[in-house]
């Protein structure tokens, strides 16, 4: 098995995909054992339902990158993850949104709007830097060798 040398993580950016892939996974849970939440209002719909398992789905991709690719030793590797890392944070921001729209037009209450927009808007920018980055790298490895 051919070991491939990758540039030593961002801790920042681990961190952070720590943080959202958890943070995704605490809401899935808030809105399945807290009826009296707003969240448990949107995944009570059928829409709602769908993105809130969606959310903890690509929350737990999100996570398990950033625990295998970067936590552990660099013989654990998740290479599908490593290449796919800014789609499953748009997938992460993309289940916020439309848990947004869920949330608006179902309920008509706007409780919800500054943790979903924020989530969702935090969650591309890093995505479009991490792409960004590792672009970056990618043409380095290139050029610089």
């Amino acid at each position: 098995m051919e070991t491939q040398n990758h540039p030593a993580p961002d801790r920042a950016s681990t961190v952070f995909r720590l943080y959202v892939g958890g943070n995704a996974i605490v809401t899935w849970y808030v809105a399945m054992t807290d009826p009296r939440s707003l969240m448990h209002l949107v995944a009570s719909t059928r829409d709602g339902a769908i993105l809130i398992w969606m959310l903890m789905g690509v929350g737990l991709a999100a996570l398990l990158d950033a625990l295998v690719n970067d936590v552990l030793p660099a013989r654990f590797h998740w290479r599908l993850g490593r290449r796919q890392r800014h789609y499953v944070l748009a997938a992460l921001a993309f289940c916020y949104i439309a848990q947004l729209y869920v949330e608006f037009f179902n309920m008509r209450s706007g409780g919800l709007l500054a943790y979903y927009l924020w989530n969702a808007a935090t969650i591309m920018t890093i995505a479009f830097i991490d792409a960004h980055q590792r672009n970056q790298d990618a043409q380095c490895s290139t050029v610089c060798n």
